[in-house]
């Protein structure tokens, strides 16, 4: 199952890869599903000291570990490795961006959740749909931020 969120962020893109991408351990900070964020694990990128962030959510501890962190072409890919939903077998992310021009960027959040047994259509539906939701405003949120230099309304 994979949802995909897309978005222009008035924004150059040196500034959105700041944010989302070298402070990808500071979630919270800009996002309204993570109460608390941080960074850990070791060093496996050049560019960035830490190899996964730990977030508490309304669901509890989840840990994101980072498999891709490419600074020159924008482009970062994470795992879920713990506080999956219990649904999942797998679930991952890639977010990236694509410059349109000098002030603007284009923002791509592709998730990918693998349920661990065959779902029916209703629950499949029901699932996307969370998750396309949950995508998009983690893009909105992140567009929010990034424009207007504070936190969404919706992250209190």
């Amino acid at each position: 199952m994979n949802v995909r969120a897309e978005l222009t962020i008035e924004k150059p893109i040196g500034e959105v890869w700041g944010i989302m991408g070298n402070q990808f351990g500071d979630v919270h900070k800009w996002s309204s599903n993570f109460k608390e964020s941080k960074p850990g694990g070791p060093q496996k990128f050049e560019d960035i000291n830490y190899s996964l962030r730990e977030t508490i959510t309304d669901r509890g501890i989840t840990i994101q570990v980072l498999e891709t962190f490419d600074p020159k072409n924008f482009i970062l890919k994470y795992y879920i490795t713990e506080g999956l939903p219990e649904i999942a077998k797998s679930a991952h992310s890639t977010w990236f961006l694509k410059q349109v021009s000098v002030d603007k960027t284009l923002v791509v959040m592709d998730f990918e959740l693998e349920p661990k047994a065959p779902l029916n259509d209703i629950m499949a539906s029901k699932i996307e749909m969370g998750l396309k939701g949950s995508t998009t405003v983690l893009a909105e949120e992140l567009k929010y931020f990034m424009e207007n230099g504070k936190p969404h309304p919706n992250n209190k």
